[in-house]
């Protein structure tokens, strides 16, 4: 769900994804698809916390700004970088990283940066890097990276309508601005990219940046981002740019949900304890509904408090969800183009279960059900964007329309971290989920607890 009206987790990973694919088309590996799809059943929806060292570093907007390091400290000669329009929609980044010279004792130093200055309304994310706006939840987002010595690096963006280099002192900032965004829903979008190199160094800070922010301030804001020396290193080691090994082209397997596993109400499913992961407990279905109003649900996916105001109309029940189909460019030499819109009802699916812990020690387990629907004897998570070419957005739950829970409710004593419960051996909790769920599809709709790979187990009938 989109909380505070910032980028939920699918628009975020369609930005994250456009800015560093190649012009090559691309397609996740299933070995990295389910991993993920594994990892995010596991900390589904978990806070991000906030990095203190990391935090106060980029803070500067708040506290005195440390002197620039002179260039005599630095280990490099300066590195080589341009952004030039490759496509009618696509800019490519080229940057040429020098050799270290080891005679500079200083080339050990670790480095990081900071905002000497951010524009007004803007103030530290609480829970990650960088700045956010909470009057109209703009973001400036942004990421540190150490290259190679002696690498060239090639980042083809695509859809992009424009590029400039920008020269500041010590730095040359290649600025990527975005094409229009189809995909929004009142929101203010990521509309620029600025990749900053500095002199004497192999760092990179690549900066996202909300269309509230004007040119004039973000090249202020440019300005006055400086990189000091730190005792610890305080930025990560991945570089997405340089990691291809997520991009396999391999055909997708068949998943299955087998009719002699659906469930109904008081029916329950068990995962036996392995103590090798989320299992040892009951799932027992109580009772569903599939209702208009958000009434009872008072807690967002994590299980605090939430305010669903933005979602309903004057007598309490959802508004309506307008669906864009969208046709889906190369971001090359075609965008993404909004080919029709209509209203697409959206209801929403209560359900209360009954967890029960069968382990024999305490137990903290992750609530983590899956919606879907089975269509040719397949299951389908993602049921309206099957069709090749085309996407599809709808105006009340983002991008690709969302198919997680958005509401979990259960017992502050029992409560773990955000969607997890801690149970003693033999102890129950009630737990209320609510998902969103399409007028399209509100007649065969499945929950399953137990989705492991691509068998989705034992399976609950909450068909509306």
């Amino acid at each position: 769900m989109n909380k505070n009206n910032f980028p939920d987790e699918k628009e975020w990973e369609k930005i994250v994804e456009d800015a560093f694919s190649s012009d090559e088309e691309h397609i996740f590996s299933e070995h990295y698809k389910l991993n993920k799809q594994q990892m995010l059943r596991r900390v589904t929806m978990t806070k991000k916390t906030f990095n203190k060292k990391r935090g106060l570093a980029v803070i500067a907007a708040a506290v005195a700004v440390t002197a620039a390091i002179p260039l005599s400290v630095f280990a490099y000669e300066k590195l080589t970088a341009k952004i030039e329009k490759t496509g009618n929609y696509e800019n490519t980044i080229s940057i040429q990283t020098p050799v270290a010279d080891t005679e500079n004792t200083e080339a050990s130093k670790y480095m990081f940066y900071e905002f000497g200055w951010v524009p007004e309304g803007y103030v530290p994310h609480e829970e990650n890097s960088g700045f956010k706006n909470p009057e109209n939840g703009g973001r400036i987002a942004p990421d540190l990276y150490k290259l190679p010595d002696d690498t060239n690096v090639e980042l083809k963006l695509p859809y992009s309508e424009n590029c400039e280099t920008y020269e500041s002192e010590g730095k040359t900032a290649l600025i990527n601005y975005r094409s229009p965004n189809v995909y929004n829903n009142g929101t203010l979008s990521i509309d620029r990219s600025v990749y900053i190199c500095f002199e004497g160094t192999t760092y990179v800070l690549s900066i996202h940046i909300s269309e509230d922010v004007s040119d004039a301030d973000m090249k202020k804001m440019i300005d006055e981002i400086t990189l000091y020396p730190t005792e610890e290193k305080l930025h990560g080691d991945y570089i997405p740019w340089l990691d291809k090994g997520n991009y396999q082209t391999v055909s997708t397997p068949k998943t299955y949900a087998y009719k002699e596993n659906v469930r109904t109400i008081g029916d329950t499913v068990s995962k036996p304890y392995s103590g090798n992961g989320n299992d040892g407990y009951d799932v027992t279905l109580n009772s569903f509904e599939l209702t208009d109003s958000f009434d009872g649900i008072t807690t967002d996916s994590g299980g605090d408090e939430t305010d669903f105001s933005h979602f309903m109309d004057e007598n309490g029940n959802i508004i309506e969800n307008i669906r864009k189909t969208i046709k889906l460019g190369d971001g090359v030499n075609t965008i993404d183009e909004i080919i029709s819109e209509e209203v697409v009802p959206m209801h929403i699916l209560k359900m209360n279960v009954t967890i029960t812990n069968t382990a024999d020690i305490e137990n903290d387990i992750c609530i983590c059900p899956t919606m879907f629907i089975i269509e040719d004897g397949e299951p389908k998570e993602d049921w309206v964007n099957n069709k090749d070419g085309y996407s599809c957005f709808d105006s009340l739950v983002g991008y690709d329309g969302q198919r997680m829970w958005f509401s979990l409710a259960m017992d502050s004593d029992q409560k773990g971290g955000n969607n997890h419960l801690i149970l003693a051996p033999n102890e129950s909790a009630d737990v209320q989920i609510a998902f969103f769920a399409d007028d399209n599809v509100k007649d065969k709709i499945y929950v399953s607890f137990d989705v492991s790979g691509n068998n989705y187990g034992e399976y609950f009938d909450v068909n509306g």
